[in-house]
């Protein structure tokens, strides 16, 4: 596969996806999948899609590992999943992001580190399929407007979702328990879909 990267520019093409697992026809991703529950239960629910996941902390992922095996059609990656869609991905090929509660980085200092900055999210509508999206939700206002104003300014369209029930994560679950306002949206690449 990566040799075929080389062919390809650069860039992961969706045939170069459906070589890890030739039974899926759709690629979705998750960026930051923390305890992988919603990966792990979105799978199970859609075999003909490979779901992946990006991980920066080697012990969230051991953590994730331990607890047992996962579907056959989730990957996970120790990989900064910001940088890999800036410059790996390939475009049109996903079809869809899942970012779920992405760190605010609150110190002035850190703000580099936000996942949500105008190469981001440029490179997230290229590299969508027409019609695909990227589904948000923060529990933080600010965080969550940051994100907005950057896909809408890369030409994505925000549409109104909320997740009231179905595969999500140990956050998104306590959050809820909690009563906490969520903020969330789906932001959809123009075209058929």
């Amino acid at each position: 596969m990566f040799f075929g990267v080389l062919q390809n520019e650069g860039r992961l093409s969706p045939a170069d996806w459906r070589r890890i697992d030739p039974a899926c026809d759709r690629l979705e991703i998750e960026i930051g999948p923390g305890d992988c529950r919603y990966l792990a239960e979105a799978a199970a629910q859609r075999l003909d899609t490979l779901f992946v996941g990006f991980e920066m902390r080697p012990s969230t992922l051991r953590s994730i590992l331990a607890r047992g095996p996962l579907p056959g059609n989730v990957r996970l990656l120790h990989s900064d999943g910001r940088w890999v869609v800036e410059n790996i991905i390939g475009k049109n090929s996903v079809d869809a992001y899942h970012v779920y509660f992405p760190d605010p980085w609150w110190k002035k200092r850190h703000h580099k580190r936000r996942l949500f900055r105008p190469a981001f999210a440029e490179a997230v509508a290229a590299t969508l399929k027409p019609g695909a999206g990227l589904y948000l939700i923060s529990d933080v206002s600010m965080t969550f407007a940051d994100a907005q104003k950057q896909l809408l300014r890369a030409g994505l369209l925000r549409l109104d979702w909320q997740r009231h029930n179905g595969a999500s994560g140990s956050y998104e679950r306590k959050y809820r328990r909690q009563g906490r306002p969520l903020y969330q949206a789906r932001f959809q690449r123009p075209g058929p879909g």
